[in-house]
């Protein structure tokens, strides 16, 4: 009788904290990820500790003499590489939040300009008008008004997400 093919996406396998420590690897905090390498950054494909094991020892061979584990030298290479690895990650996703918010801000004009029956080539007035008033209202908060400006409110972009 045949048996089940296994799944390895059933079994729930879960990251050990002891890994980062063990084998230089950490877990992102977003669903579906995979555990990335500290030291150079890359990942492997399946959370199991062989395979963080075996990229341990084939890719770092040296980073074991050189920082022995449970020395003092070894935790302090550790948290300067979470410390980079974290610092990467929050930068990109602060400039991700950033460019989500003014596309979500440049589709907000567009849902209005089509409510109203406007055309899209509108939106560029719109930006005018937008950087006007922020300039008057918050003249100390020069912030306002550099988002304003990054807004991509032009009549061929406004088309084009509109279409999709």
């Amino acid at each position: 009788m045949l048996s089940k093919k296994r799944k390895i996406d059933s079994e729930n396998r879960k990251f050990m904290n002891e890994w980062t420590e063990l084998y230089c690897f950490v877990l992102p905090e977003r669903a579906g990820a995979i555990p990335v390498c500290l030291i150079f950054n890359s990942t492997v494909a399946i959370i199991k500790s062989g395979n963080l094991k075996r990229h341990y020892e084939t890719t770092h061979k040296d980073f074991h003499t050189k920082f022995p584990p449970g020395s003092e030298v070894h935790k302090n290479k550790l948290h300067a590489c979470m410390l980079s690895y974290k610092n990467s990650t929050t930068s990109l996703i602060r400039c991700m939040s950033e460019q989500e918010k003014s596309t979500e801000a440049a589709l907000r004009v567009c849902w209005v300009l089509n409510k109203h029956q406007k055309p899209f080539s509108d939106s560029e007035i719109v930006k005018e008008c937008m950087l006007e008033v922020a300039t008057v209202l918050f003249q100390e908060n020069k912030k306002i008004v550099t988002s304003i400006q990054d807004i991509p409110l032009s009549a061929r972009s406004n088309t084009r997400r509109t279409e999709m």
